[in-house]
């Protein structure tokens, strides 16, 4: 099994959804998070004004899958949410070594 780390756009979130439960992974946890890259961010106010910022507003998936899944669900959010434009998002793949249901309080080989 495989816990997937995917920090993405907040508008992407409901098309990163729909796109896993049509993949067949409907599961994940899903939080709110600020951050940013390598370089401050800037945006462009309707107005026209450049503001400069260092922290955006993104949304944190963690997905757990078998490791076979690894490949089909990344490329969904890659598909999903890749725009060609810096801020796009990260995706992090960390084995699991073992997961418990807590309510039978049983190690839990299912995802």
């Amino acid at each position: 099994m495989v816990e997937i780390l995917a920090i993405i756009r907040p508008q992407k979130l409901a098309a990163t959804k729909k796109k896993l439960i049509e993949t067949g992974y409907p599961g994940f946890t899903c939080h709110r998070a600020m951050g940013r890259g390598k370089k401050p961010v800037a945006f462009l106010l309707a107005d026209g004004t450049s503001v400069r910022t260092n922290l955006v507003g993104k949304r944190v998936l963690n997905i757990m899958v078998p490791d076979e899944a690894e490949d089909e669900v990344v490329k969904a959010i890659i598909d999903v949410n890749s725009t060609g434009n810096p801020g796009d998002g990260k995706i992090f793949v960390a084995p699991i070594e073992k997961s418990y249901r807590v309510r039978t309080r049983t190690l839990d080989n299912e995802v």
